[in-house]
């Protein structure tokens, strides 16, 4: 008998999950499928009578909103259900209010008395579901109306309700008008709610909301007494909820907490960070790469122990947008800690399959944490990747990393320098002249050292660089030639003359075959020629007018006066306009004697400023800049008499909800079931030594008369009037704390009369 009593229900589970799975199946094809029902069907549906086929438009509607359509042109069908009395269709309706209600208002409008009547609905989801809906009507006009709404939800017994409400305030706070200062009291409630779900939601519309907050104290009113507490419950937020509170709580520590050091740190600042220590284990990148900033931010040597987590994030997720982020976010901290990242290097090699940004990022940061101990194997990588990687960015941001590399000791630097000229024959195109960039920012690092032995270096590379420039056989570019012959004429000076004419003498041969930017650089280079002679002569002669007579003829019989001579005729003619520009100009200068020697030389002569080694590409740096401008905060203050003392953290008190238990969801589940009927009881009864007569007389159904129901209703509603509007006293500030305790106390003593009364009744009855 047992084994068929149990085959017979193993067959109906088995029929009931059945059941489910082609329920299921069969929804999914109502949405899924290619003969899906055409708008007009949709909307034939929503205005049916059935529930069911009420609830299949809905389903479609839903359906075709999650699978990115548009779902605004059923909002009318959709709004008449929002007075069904199905409660699926309901909370399907008020999920669809919630996304388009913003988008037609005023047809939203007509709907607001059914949402405020869904607010004392008894199933938390719907009451949240509807003050969700009414905050996505975001028209002025219904403010109060919500405001009122939000002051009853925000004490509602249910945290999912409350934590709607905090959500709500974020949403329409900016159009809340005169009601913003009532809003942001209620968030300040909910700020310091005993459930952390409450809390989460809190510190998201408060963050929302935080740049609208007028006036410096209003900003932080509720913070301080809450500090602490959330430091806490970090580790319990919900991962986006953790990126609002670390944002917030590193802003508010810049601007309230002393500056901390090594051997002093402030005991809340302190609780801060060892907070946000156990967070760095998160699963969410985002969390990590925020608490990375707030640390750094606070306390940066604690960030030694993260280098570990930052790397994996940055190497090993699918994601691109968050390994170019935690890339970015390792390529800033090491503009002051590089140490922290140098040990590990090798994670941050270029892979073949990277894209670019990527790879600009890690060829960055390679170039940030080199030291003497690791550039040999970095070195060798990015000559690797300037010679054979298939990408030009790449070789490029390679060369470039070089040059970043330079400044760590004068042997690297005449090590990169060497190889620099060495490839010139061998690259070509924008990596070649990122090789020449390369060279003279070497070249000007040397020259500031101003010593025997870097001028000799200097001297040596120019000979190179002219030696490549007149041989045919090399094949350069022309900007490669303009680039060479403008590092020679700036340093021409320091090479005594000794290189430049030359150059110039071998290049003049081929001076109209010439593309117009090399033209250009050879009437240049003439022209610092002939300024070095003149400072050379008049340093040799003086400067009284017969000592300036005789330079001038000395000048001009010099063979640099006419081979500048010759470029100003070529130039004359060159089919370039800025070209002939320039060489009217250089003539009228050059050409009126020494007297406006100090004027070329102020001209052609000044110091140029060193090239830019660590620029990007426009979107690269754009990020890049935004990236910075996250990082930018308060400064601390450097007046510790100016801010207030650690008793404004004082813990404020904790809003519990007094009309539903701190545990209700596990205080129903911790009692037995009340008994089906009057004559059995239930474990809990049992326990206190079961049912008593009384208790069973008192559980009898008995038979109301019209008045009485009708007179239960009516007082129930003036009873809901007097408390709503004590409430609103309360909120107001109009009467005194003496004035609300009477209040209270008459209200207590009335629902104690009304009590008794109706136990008077019922014994009556019975």
């Amino acid at each position: 008998m047992n084994d068929s009593l149990s085959k017979i229900t193993s067959m109906i589970e088995s029929a009931k999950d059945l059941s489910i799975e082609a329920a299921m199946s069969a929804s999914a094809r109502l949405i899924d499928s290619t003969n899906a029902p055409r708008p007009q069907e949709i909307s034939s549906l929503l205005n049916s009578r059935s529930n069911r086929d009420i609830s299949n438009g809905m389903k479609c509607v839903i359906g075709l909103i999650a699978k990115g359509e548009d779902g605004l042109p059923y909002f009318a069908d959709v709004v008449k259900n929002v007075t069904n009395d199905n409660a699926k269709v309901k909370q399907l309706v008020f999920i669809y209010l919630t996304k388009y209600a913003d988008a037609q208002a005023d047809t939203a409008l007509l709907a607001i008395n059914s949402i405020q009547k869904s607010l004392n609905d008894k199933t938390p989801s719907n009451r949240a579901n509807a003050i969700r809906s009414l905050a996505g009507i975001k028209i002025s006009s219904i403010v109060p109306i919500l405001a009122l709404s939000l002051k009853r939800t925000a004490t509602d017994p249910s945290p999912q309700v409350r934590a709607a409400s905090a959500m709500a305030i974020g949403k329409v706070y900016a159009i809340s008008g005169k009601s913003k200062k009532q809003m942001y009291e209620i968030l300040g409630t909910l700020l310091a709610d005993s459930d952390v779900i409450v809390v989460s939601a809190a510190i998201k519309s408060y963050f929302k909301i935080f740049p609208n907050i007028r006036g410096e104290t209003k900003n932080w009113k509720f913070i301080h007494g809450n500090f602490r507490r959330i430091c806490s419950l970090l580790s319990k937020f919900d991962e986006w909820a953790q990126v609002y509170a670390i944002d917030i709580l590193t802003l508010y520590c810049r601007k309230f907490i002393a500056k901390p050091s090594e051997n002093k740190i402030d005991p809340d600042l302190s609780l801060l960070v060892q907070s946000l220590e156990p967070l760095i284990s998160s699963v969410s990148d985002m969390v990590i790469l925020t608490v990375v900033r707030g640390i750094y931010l606070l306390a940066p040597w604690h960030l030694t122990n993260m280098d570990i987590i930052l790397t994996r994030i940055s190497t090993s997720t699918n994601d691109t947008t968050t390994r170019v982020y935690s890339l970015q976010t390792i390529e800033y901290v090491c503009q002051d800690l590089a140490h922290i990242f140098a040990h590990r290097f090798r994670s941050f090699y270029v892979s073949p399959d990277d894209p670019p940004g990527i790879a600009i990022l890690k060829l960055n940061i390679l170039g940030s944490i080199s030291n003497d101990t690791n550039f040999k194997y970095i070195f060798e990588e990015l000559k690797y990747y300037a010679l054979h990687s298939k990408s030009r960015i790449v070789k490029r941001g390679s060369i470039k990393a070089m040059a970043k590399c330079s400044q760590i000791s004068p042997e690297w630097s005449e090590r990169i320098l060497q190889w620099c000229l060495t490839n010139i024959k061998v690259l070509g195109g924008e990596s070649l002249s990122e090789i020449l960039t390369v060279v003279r920012f070497i070249i000007q690092q040397k020259c500031a050292a101003s010593g025997d032995k870097e001028k000799h270096e200097i001297m040596n590379v120019l000979h190179k660089l002219a030696f490549y420039l007149i041989d045919d056989g090399q094949n350069l570019e022309n900007n490669a030639k303009a680039s060479i012959i403008w590092t020679i004429g700036e340093y021409t000076g320091l090479a005594e003359n000794s290189i430049g004419p030359d150059a110039l003498r071998m290049s003049l041969k081929s001076f109209a075959t010439q593309a117009a930017c090399v033209r250009y650089q050879l009437l240049v280079l003439a022209c610092k020629i002939v300024v070095y002679n003149m400072n050379r002569l008049l340093s040799e002669h003086g400067d009284s007018n017969e000592d300036k007579q005789t330079v001038n003829l000395k000048l001009q019989e010099t063979i640099e006066f006419r081979m500048f001579q010759y470029v100003l005729h070529l130039a004359k003619y060159d089919p370039s306009y800025d070209t002939r520009d320039r060489a009217r100009m250089f003539s009228v200068l050059l050409n009126s004697g020494i007297d406006r020697a100090p004027l070329a030389s102020l001209i052609l002569q000044v110091p140029k400023p060193t090239p830019l080694v660590n620029d990007r590409a426009i979107g690269f740096d754009e990020e890049f800049k935004a990236l910075k401008l996250y990082f930018q905060v308060t400064e601390w203050s450097t007046d510790i008499s100016q801010l207030p003392s650690s008793s404004i953290r004082k813990e404020a008190p904790i809003q519990y909800n007094k009309l539903s238990n701190a545990s209700s969801v596990f205080s129903e589940r911790s009692k037995s079931p009340s008994p089906v009927n009057t004559q059995s009881f239930s474990s809990n009864q049992f326990s206190k030594g079961g049912v008593s007569q009384s208790e069973q007389i008192a559980k009898t159904y008995q038979l109301q008369s019209l008045d009485e129901f009708f007179g239960s209703d009516e007082e129930s509603s003036e009873e809901e009037e007097e408390v709503s509007e004590a409430e609103e006293e309360d909120f107001d500030g109009d009467d005194d704390d003496d004035d609300d305790d009477d209040d209270n106390e008459g209200d207590a003593c009335e629902s104690d009369e009304s009590e008794e009364e109706s136990s008077e009744n019922d014994s009556i009855q019975s």
